[in-house]
């Protein structure tokens, strides 16, 4: 009878044991199978990132996935079905194959709710980037000295003193001149004679030509610039409240080592000069650089104007020279305006000479404390080049003029420029920099043994 007891005791006993060795057994493949999927999506959402845009990074050291993948039309689609192969590669592939572990998983759904371009912040993303780049590498220039000065470029900019000689000459044309008898007995004006006259009649020629620049090297191409991110309909910009790098001197620093300008031109390019269509935003390098030219001659005109009238010594030999002339001794009216006058002309021929210096690769002070100006200058009919041994450079200026631009519109033109140098390669025809992504975040569903569902949510990017 014992024996019976012993036997029903040890039936029971062996069953529930086994009952809960399977139980045990079936948690563990569960378990197993939700970390196998879980390593399987975060090794997929890495394989799509580790598929960047080879020529963005080659060329500007840039990392993000491209949407298009090499001549197609950008599809977030795209992107779903690179992560959704290498998930089954890393799930359902390995299942099948001899000695596979217990259970089974299969992708059922894999969808990208969320991404991030490089149009995240209207260009934060790649600004943000750059500064990174530069961190790391420890490129410097003296292009990182200028954004400290920026208040007195800003300070200069804002000034019109080409508009106040203006104003001058306009006066001086409407007064009305003295008139004298002449030989004949019959009264005649008296010529006004004013020497800023000649000096005045360059104000509107071209500054390219009063610098003697040579623009021999100049890309003669002419962009469609609708084509580009800051003139075309702009995709994906929405961005996850993220504190972007933007600090202007190292991101100067990319810019003047990955980007060409008028002194150092890239090749392989449809603009050359890139920096100055950066400051200037026209659709060729020639009126890019001209742009340049005209505003760099309007700031320097600025502070040699105010030299200029500054100046009691240059002033006293304006004056002596305006009494002279017969006009202001019949009318000492005309005798202040023509000073004035003969002071921005001045002004006027300084400003040609500096610029010449920054052309031929000198420098010229933002703010000057001496000058090389005299009404000789002007009386004498000639140019004159100005010399320092200190100062701006046309890279320094060239940076001015760029962060005088809002930080929105450099970031957007530095696009354009990176987007007409990939679309060179083959297969980058729709290379857009909006479908440019980052980071993204994926849902992804996988469907386990037992009919049990894994339901995964992952946001992973290179920053």
């Amino acid at each position: 009878m014992m024996k019976g007891y012993l036997t029903v005791f040890l039936s029971l006993s062996l069953s529930l044991l086994t009952g809960f060795v399977l139980l045990l057994t079936g948690n563990a493949i569960r378990n197993g199978a939700k970390v196998r999927c879980e390593c399987a999506v975060d090794t997929g959402m890495n394989a799509v990132l580790s598929e960047y845009h080879k020529e963005l990074f080659e060329r500007y050291d840039l990392l993000y996935v491209d949407a298009s993948y090499l001549g197609k039309e950008p599809s977030i689609s795209r992107v779903e079905e690179r992560l959704q192969y290498y998930i089954e590669e890393n799930t359902s592939a390995i299942f099948k194959e001899e000695n596979a572990p217990w259970g089974n998983l299969e992708p059922k759904k894999v969808v990208i709710p969320y991404f991030e371009t490089a149009a995240a912040g209207m260009g934060g993303s790649v600004r943000n980037q750059a500064i990174c780049y530069v961190e790391d590498t420890g490129i410097s220039g003296e292009e990182q000295e200028v954004p400290e000065n920026m208040e007195e470029i800003r300070g200069l900019n804002v000034r019109k003193s080409m508009e106040e000689w203006q104003a001058v000459m306009e006066t001086l044309g409407g007064m009305e001149l003295p008139r004298i008898l002449n030989e004949e007995g019959q009264w005649e004006e008296v010529p006004l004679s004013n020497p800023a006259d000649w000096v005045y009649g360059l104000a509107e020629s071209d500054v390219l030509y009063l610098a003697n620049v040579d623009l021999g090297s100049v890309n003669p191409a002419n962009i469609s610039q609708e084509l580009y991110f800051s003139c075309r309909k702009i995709e994906n910009a929405q961005g996850a409240e993220r504190e972007w790098k933007s600090q202007d001197g190292l991101f100067l620093s990319y810019l003047f080592n990955k980007m060409g300008y008028f002194e150092r031109s890239v090749e392989g390019s449809l603009l050359s000069d890139q920096l100055e269509y950066i400051a200037g935003g026209k659709t060729s390098d020639l009126e890019n650089v001209r742009a340049m030219a005209e505003w760099l001659f309007q700031l320097r005109f600025e502070d040699n104007a105010a030299c200029a009238l500054a100046d009691g010594d240059l002033r006293a030999q304006a004056l002596a020279v305006a009494e002279e002339l017969h006009v202001v001794c019949l009318n000492e009216a005309f005798k202040g305006p023509v000073t004035e006058s003969i002071l921005y002309a001045c002004a006027f021929l300084e400003t040609v000479g500096d610029i010449r210096t920054i052309y031929g690769g000198g420098r010229i002070p933002v703010r000057k404390t001496g000058h090389h100006m005299a009404v000789a200058h002007v009386l004498g009919g000639s140019f004159y080049n100005t010399s320092e041994t200190s100062g701006w450079s046309y890279r320094q200026y060239l940076a001015a003029k760029i962060l005088l631009e809002e930080e929105k519109t450099v970031n957007m033109r530095v696009m354009d420029i990176m987007e007409m140098d990939i679309r060179l390669h083959d297969g980058n025809q729709n290379f857009k920099m909006d479908w440019c992504i980052e980071r993204y975040e994926a849902a992804v569903t996988v469907r386990g043994s037992y009919g049990g569902n894994y339901d995964l949510r992952r946001l992973y990017g290179y920053f």
